[in-house]
């Protein structure tokens, strides 16, 4: 019999001792259940909806955040709109109000290991990126991975990575979360649009699972599996916040976006 595939789903104080299977693909998501209010959830969407720093990236059609795929041969520039827009966000949201801060220290309680953000040359990575997503918006099937893709960084040096996103409103329809049981080999390089993203191709034939995010639902995946998100529909856009994070040599977790 073959084991399912499926999500393990725990509240926001317990703690989680299998990365290695997280890590490997047999567990395909960790997801930690209403670990952020609905409350809080609300309030955040209505602060961050009146932020006036918004722009796009590959895959994307609004953010708010620096992420490093938009700055891949561009370190300097990264860096230096890194420092101007978490300045502005640090400014915006209190230390004790911003869901970036109270995710790594939620990973912290989680993962029994100290987190914080990647810095190079004393100089801070990006926090985390808040993202909308809306109706009718195409999205590609894609994975993620800082080894393979952003060579001359320092966090391209940690083989192993994971996602962390918290969803903070709901689309009316659709939105939810496809993950393939597939892991990125070169040979899929075939597929690549030049852009963004991969040909479903990728993935003919290709178990996967539908992950519907609720507000204040915490999503933890390996990203090198491929991902994508179901079409939107309504009113509404799908808003989450998110980075990325990785183990290290020192048994403490650093994160990224």
């Amino acid at each position: 019999m073959v084991k399912q595939w499926a999500p393990i789903y725990l509240n926001k104080n317990q703690k989680f001792e299998f990365i290695n299977e997280l890590s490997s693909g047999n567990i395909p998501a960790l997801i930690l259940k209403k670990a952020f209010s609905l409350k809080t959830c609300k309030k955040i969407t209505e602060k961050i909806l009146g932020f006036n720093y918004i722009s796009s990236g590959p895959g994307i059609e609004k953010k708010i955040g620096v992420s490093l795929n938009s700055f891949i041969n561009k370190k300097g520039a990264y860096f230096e709109k890194t420092k101007f827009i978490d300045k502005k966000l640090e400014q915006y949201f209190s230390y004790n109000e911003d869901p970036r801060i109270l995710m790594q220290n939620l990973l912290s309680t989680v993962f029994t290991m100290e987190t914080r953000v990647a810095k190079e040359n004393n100089l801070n990575y990006s926090k985390g990126v808040f993202r909308f997503h809306g109706s009718d918006e195409s999205f590609k099937i894609h994975r993620d991975s800082a080894y393979y893709e952003a060579v001359g960084y320092q966090v391209s040096k940690f083989p192993l990575q994971f996602s962390a996103v918290l969803h903070l409103q709901k689309a009316e329809y659709g939105g939810e979360l496809i993950l393939y049981r597939k892991i990125w080999t070169s040979d899929d390089e075939k597929y690549r649009s030049p852009y963004f993203g991969y040909s479903e191709k990728v993935v003919h034939d290709i178990t996967s699972i539908k992950i519907k995010p609720e507000i204040g639902d915490v999503i933890i995946i390996n990203p090198i599996h491929y991902h994508t998100i179901s079409k939107i529909k309504g009113k509404h856009d799908r808003i989450s916040t998110g980075f990325f994070f990785a183990p290290t040599n020192e048994q403490a977790l650093v994160c990224w976006a």
